[in-house]
């Protein structure tokens, strides 16, 4: 059996949508944990209007506060082989539980399933969204969603399935850091699990006003630097770092790296910046690169464009190891 964790507050818009996807699976060997997480709208009567129809529909009230909380007291009554997680205003295409649950039958344990992903939205989507989608798509047709794993989140919230035991070596949702879907994505890595996609979109994807990560602080800092670094120095330590970049983001990056006690090599293309110190740290040009072949070079740079051009340098001067922040 599966078991779907799903945590609910106030979607009462748009919560019939989701569940009439849920209870129409392909796959009917399944139960929902719902758990309403205070909600000052009608959803819990949803919920429980659903429940009372289909069995496999559970629903229980937070004891705590906030989607972490909602989501380890889910976990608490899941009974299934199997666990994944729905968000409360997403769709499921019909199939999707089966063709997540076929991918882990196929290779056993040790591996995340997931699937393609489609963005709708109440209103006009933005570019932003649609580049987001298109990026998490290549992934998926790549399998190679840990090449990327400092870039961004590679596995959406809601659009994975992995075998209750592979769950509980990554800690299931215990301890568990905002964004905590990026946390997943990289306990998941941390522990060798193998992320395997279909070639299908699994996930329906809303996007409007009032969705969780527009409106709560937790998921404000789109940079996300403090948990990128936690997992950086965890998985590749702490030696012969360098850090490309001196705008913004480099800078807030390198605050991050000084707090963890990570000792840097900094280097810009920004002739205004070369040779200054910033933080205590000396800023070099990119010649100082050719003498650090061995160097993990942290990508930190916003300007359009600039990406290609960087990462052919590095090529051309047989530095390896580089990762996009």
């Amino acid at each position: 059996m599966i078991s779907i964790i799903m945590p609910v507050k106030n979607e009462a818009l748009h919560l019939n949508t989701l569940l009439d996807s849920i209870i129409s699976q392909s796959e009917k060997d399944f139960e929902l944990i719902a758990i309403d997480d205070h909600s000052t709208d009608n959803s819990i009567n949803i919920l429980r209007n659903y429940s009372t129809k289909d069995q496999r529909i559970k629903v229980f009230k937070n004891p705590g506060m906030g989607i972490v909380s909602a989501l380890q007291f889910a976990y608490s009554k899941a009974q299934g082989e199997y666990i994944t997680r729905q968000d409360s205003d997403d769709i499921l295409p019909k199939n999707k539980l089966e063709l997540l649950l076929n991918i882990l039958k196929e290779n056993g344990k040790g591996i995340v399933a997931t699937g393609k992903v489609k963005y709708f939205s109440d209103f006009e989507l933005k570019d932003g969204f649609k580049k987001y989608e298109s990026w998490l798509n290549h992934l998926c047709d790549t399998n190679s969603h840990y090449d990327q794993i400092f870039k961004e989140c590679v596995l959406v919230s809601a659009n994975w399935l992995m075998h209750r035991d592979d769950f509980e070596l990554i800690g299931a949702f215990n301890n568990a850091l905002y964004p905590e879907d990026y946390h997943l994505a990289f306990r998941c890595f941390e522990n060798n699990l193998k992320i395997i996609s279909t070639k299908e979109v699994t996930h329906l994807w809303r996007d409007h006003q009032n969705r969780a990560s527009r409106n709560l602080e937790e998921y404000q800092d789109q940079k996300f630097f403090s948990l990128k670094v936690l997992y950086f120095k965890k998985i590749f330590g702490s030696e012969n770092i360098c850090l490309w970049g001196a705008g913004p983001t480099g800078k807030k990056l390198a605050k991050e790296l000084i707090a963890n006690e990570i000792k840097f090599h900094w280097v810009t293309n920004n002739e205004r910046k070369i040779g200054k110190n910033i933080y205590g740290v000396d800023i070099y040009d990119l010649e100082s690169l050719k003498n650090r072949p061995h160097q993990k070079v942290i990508i930190s740079v916003t300007q359009r464009g600039s990406l290609d051009s960087i990462i052919e340098y590095l090529n051309e001067i047989n530095v390896s190891n580089y990762y996009e922040f």
